[in-house]
């Protein structure tokens, strides 16, 4: 092959030498209970390295509302690592960080986040724990992926949303310029540990908001999931521990499939098979101050995003009737007020949203629609009158 390639008439020569190299990532995705019991060997299993020469510094950050909820989980963690002390210490006392969406609105949290583990002495062998729902994780995450080039990450979802999605896959990112994750970085953990004991005292809006993603991923990648949702709506609104379980760990697999077996995992391309709901309900969040939780949001961008499925003989009437039934039976909304919020030209907001979601794809629109229950299919345009007559639709039922 000839790689060297004439750039001016006085025949000066360039040598092009290409470069390839593949790398194969993995981490383990763990169901458990009480994580920080010594007799429960997932954590330190994930964090004693190979061939160590001293215990291993660790630093943990933590959202303030598991910490409210959970208010012996400080004191649990210090006696975990005073009994694995020999392995992993605690190089900075646990940083706490406020819940939700605030901590990603601006930069300041990051900069403490880096600033401390820099104080810290922790080096590219220690490990960054990230305890928390998903708007923690992704700012702890994007922390851990610019310090140092990239400190280890243990992901520990606590919210229902974060162990069936955010908290598995490799996103993290902060909200800047009035736009969610606009700021970001791909990142894989070394490990993701689903505790299903801190679910136990989330609020219900917490515990329920993730199962939105359940309903999400079902429509577009599996019928019989979708099926098992509707029979157990009314189950996980009594939060069933059986039913939640079940839930979560069907969701997590098909994500994790997704993000494994898509060819895409980094988003290098235009189409966002899992974003399914999401155009409206990023912006039905950014419109409310996040006032309404995430997985509220796309329960709602999925409820219009279906009814626009129905409109374009994608999935039928009575398979639109039972996805709405089964979201309110979950305790799900369908409808927001802010659907119908309009910026100073008259224009609705979340048609703004929606070329703020193509800008974030980059390229053509692309959007994930339903093609029948548990398959899918992709669009380029969106006929907005549609969309109002399905804002009409949903505010009357």
């Amino acid at each position: 092959m000839n790689n060297k390639i004439a750039l001016q008439d006085d025949h000066t020569q360039e040598t092009i030498v290409p470069l390839t190299f593949n790398q194969a990532y993995h981490y383990p995705v763990c169901f458990t209970r009480d994580i920080f019991n010594t007799g429960n060997p997932v954590l330190i299993n994930t964090l004693a390295g190979e061939n160590q020469t001293g215990p291993r510094k660790v630093v943990v950050m933590i959202d303030d509302g598991l910490t409210h909820q959970n208010p012996q989980l400080l004191n649990d963690i210090s006696r975990w690592f005073e009994y694995h002390k020999d392995l992993v210490c605690l190089a900075w006392e646990p940083m706490v960080f406020p819940g939700g969406e605030q901590v990603k609105n601006s930069w300041d949290h990051v900069h403490r986040a880096t600033k401390n583990m820099d104080d810290s002495g922790i080096d590219r062998h220690g490990v960054v724990i990230a305890m928390g729902g998903g708007a923690l994780l992704d700012m702890a995450g994007f922390s851990a992926s610019i310090f140092h080039r990239g400190i280890q990450l243990v992901r520990v979802p606590t919210t229902t949303l974060a162990q069936n999605d955010a908290g598995i896959g490799v996103k993290n990112g902060i909200n800047q310029y009035g736009k969610k994750n606009c700021i970001g970085t791909f990142y894989l953990p070394i490990a993701v540990i689903n505790d299903y004991d801190f679910l136990e005292t989330l609020p219900f809006e917490h515990f329920i908001g993730g199962v939105a993603e359940a309903f999400k991923i079902a429509l577009i990648r599996d019928k019989s999931f979708f099926l098992f949702l509707e029979k157990n709506s009314a189950l996980l609104k009594q939060r069933d521990s059986k039913a939640i379980e079940e839930t979560i760990e069907r969701c997590a697999r098909l994500h994790i499939d997704h993000i494994a077996h898509s060819g895409d995992a980094f988003e290098t391309g235009s189409s966002r098979p899992l974003d399914y709901g999401h155009w409206s309900g990023h912006k039905l969040e950014m419109l409310s101050g996040f006032a309404m939780g995430h997985g509220q949001a796309v329960s709602v961008g999925i409820a219009l995003d279906s009814y626009y499925a129905w409109q374009k003989s994608l999935i039928s009437r009575d398979e639109l009737d039972r996805l709405i039934t089964s979201l309110i039976n979950c305790g799900l909304p369908v409808w927001s007020e802010y659907l119908e919020a309009t910026d100073p030209s008259g224009r609705l907001e979340i048609e703004n949203g929606l070329e703020e979601f193509r800008q974030h794809l980059g390229g053509r629109l692309t959007f994930t629609m339903p093609h029948g229950i548990g398959d899918k299919c992709e669009r380029h345009e969106m006929d907005f009158d549609v969309i109002r007559q399905g804002i009409k639709f949903l505010k009357s039922l």
